[in-house]
């Protein structure tokens, strides 16, 4: 979605610019009295709960990226999810139902989503490849993540 927007205002910009330097567009004033604040994301919202199905899930990921960035808890410790996709399955919310050299997949209350780039506490940001050849190699299918 960022990506999408800065190309979108990107090019909006472009095609506005030159007629308000030229004078051609009036700006108007914001009613400060019809302005209100976002308030801010607190940590407890970017966690992810995985009771919620599958589309909410990959939805809270993809609306926290690329910051604040999603997280859930995994061995007690904080663990972002950046990026993820829909994927086939069921089993208790947040547990491990399919791990391979290339994926690494996690039950919702619903269905499961695919890990893609994630980020355990104390490393960098990294793929899910990555992440499972190193870190993500002593976990197994069953295993809980998110308590």
């Amino acid at each position: 979605m960022f990506e999408k927007l800065a190309v979108i205002g990107r090019d909006l910009l472009l095609k506005t610019l030159p007629d308000y330097i030229a004078g051609n567009i009036k700006p108007e004033p914001q009613d400060e009295s019809k302005a209100t604040f976002s308030p801010n994301i607190t940590p407890e919202q970017e966690r992810i709960d995985w009771n919620k199905s599958a589309r909410d899930v990959f939805n809270h990921i993809r609306g926290l990226y690329p910051w604040p960035v999603a997280h859930t808890l995994l061995d007690g410790k904080r663990f972002k999810i950046y990026e993820a996709t829909l994927a086939e399955g069921h089993g208790k919310p947040g547990e491990i139902i399919e791990k391979g050299k290339k994926s690494l997949v996690v039950a919702t209350g619903d269905g499961a989503i695919s890990l893609k780039t994630v980020q355990p506490a104390g490393k960098p940001r990294m793929s899910i490849v990555d992440f499972l050849n190193g870190v993500g190699r002593k976990l197994e299918v069953g295993d809980l993540i998110g308590e």
